[in-house]
């Protein structure tokens, strides 16, 4: 899985989570509360479904143990 890399808005770190694969995105919107979405103005565009970075890190770590986890399972 490759991992996004977070645009910077008012010197916070973002990822839009429509960037995603529609798989991963669904995944991540199933673990997070709905008040983690976050709707950002970013050269006068708004980006409807964002997260802060860090959140989005802890869980695509998460994601990867547990995928491989779930492989070590299948021998």
């Amino acid at each position: 899985m490759t991992k996004l890399i977070p645009i910077f808005i008012d010197g916070k770190k973002w990822v839009q989570l429509s960037q995603l694969s529609k798989e991963q995105e669904r995944k991540i919107k199933s673990w997070l509360p709905v008040s983690c979405l976050k709707k950002l103005l970013f050269n006068g565009i708004e980006l409807k479904d964002c997260i802060d970075f860090e959140t989005y890190e802890y869980w695509f770590k998460s994601y990867q143990v547990g995928s491989q986890r779930a492989s070590a399972l299948d021998f």
